[in-house]
């Protein structure tokens, strides 16, 4: 009995011993690097340290906006990195700080990352599925991907309802790679929920990282979840950035109630122009109306009644705007994105059909004054 029990404990040494040997291999085979330490975050505006970690918003801010705009700014929608590699797999291992999903929105939309590939052609992309696992430490590996000679140009956007806690990047060790960073003139975007990327079933499918890989400027997602309300700390931020174009759209967030007339959404329309207006007086500016304020097939009246009111006013506010003399203003219509009873997850938010659409509007008007 002895004997038997001494041969168990070797045999289970000896297994133990093999198996932190092939982890430890495991582990010296991939090379690991630090997007953030290498300050390789793009899609956020320049005032982000890394001291702000994989927020959107910097630390300055915490004590002008609400508690609830500071809360989803430190969820990374919209953030992306690139990296050159010539790298047949690509590894990687995160740890986010909130819920993985919510009910109407899936885990890998939520929580999880999205590798695309540029191909010769700036605008071509594509795309790698990934094996992943959701757990304390989440981690992606994109396996058997095919590498170009000059290796690939590659995308990795983070998740679009989460705050990322670290993260790191690994490739096969030996091979090549570089982080890339993009000083174009951006693109911003202040919006609601369905710009954060509600409720898109991967981060890739948002509708502003759609866009984003329309144009070779970077694209900066500052849309709060509920809380695009075109406030003035939100403005002055994005008022300091020379961009290429400001996409307005709060209007979701902006509903006709008992405590917000139609005068008052006007009066923040016209300040939200205004404060852009300082720093940039010929920048293109984009209103957008509600993408559901008026759906063909819907049964429910109630909201598109709400969505189609608040629209009216800021198509009205826009013309306003117009007719005073500013030339680079333009606007969105839902004509214009044309949902229709295939697009939504539920009453507002787009699922990936409805997220193309938007991205299509704005990309087409995009294309004619960019």
């Amino acid at each position: 009995m002895k004997r038997q029990l001494h041969i168990w404990k070797e045999s289970f040494l000896s297994s133990l011993f093999l198996l932190v040997t092939v982890s430890s291999l495991m582990a010296q085979s991939i090379s690991w690097h630090n997007p953030l330490v290498e300050t390789a975050l793009q899609g956020r505006t320049a005032a982000l340290k890394i001291e702000d970690g994989y927020a959107r918003l910097p630390q300055y801010l915490k004590s002008e906006v609400r508690e609830p705009v500071w809360y989803l700014g430190q969820q990374a929608a919209g953030i992306y990195i690139e990296f050159d590699s010539n790298s047949p797999e690509v590894f990687v291992r995160y740890k986010v700080k909130n819920a993985l999903n919510m009910p109407h929105m899936p885990t890998t939309g939520v929580s999880g990352v999205d590798l695309y590939a540029q191909g010769k052609n700036k605008l071509n992309w594509k795309w790698s599925f990934g094996k992943y696992k959701f757990a304390d430490t989440i981690t992606y590996t994109y396996e058997n991907l095919a590498v170009e000679s000059a290796g690939n140009k590659y995308r990795l956007y983070l998740p679009l309802y989460n705050a990322v806690d670290w993260m790191e990047i690994g490739v096969k060790d030996g091979a090549s790679f570089e982080f890339k960073r993009n000083t174009e003139k951006p693109i911003i975007v202040y919006g609601t929920s369905i710009a954060q990327g509600a409720c898109a079933t991967r981060p890739g499918l948002g509708w502003t990282n759609m866009l984003g890989r329309n144009f070779t400027q970077p694209v900066i997602n500052l849309a709060f979840s509920g809380n695009g309300r075109l406030e003035q700390p939100i403005l002055d931020l994005i008022n300091d950035v020379d961009a290429a174009a400001y996409l307005l759209d709060c209007i979701p967030n902006l509903a006709l109630t008992k405590d917000r007339s139609a005068d008052d959404l006007k009066k923040l329309i016209i300040n939200a122009v205004a404060t852009l207006r300082k720093n940039h007086p010929k920048t293109p500016i984009m209103l957008m109306a509600h993408s559901s304020s008026e759906v063909p097939g819907i049964m429910s009246k109630t909201n598109l009644s709400e969505y189609g009111s608040s629209s009216v006013v800021a198509f009205e506010t826009f013309k306003e705007i117009k007719v005073k003399g500013d030339r680079n203003i333009y606007w969105v219509s839902s004509q214009d994105i044309g949902f229709d009873i295939e697009s939504t997850v539920d009453y507002a938010h787009p699922n990936d059909i409805g997220m193309k659409k938007i991205s299509d509007a704005y990309t087409k008007l995009l294309r004619k004054i960019l």
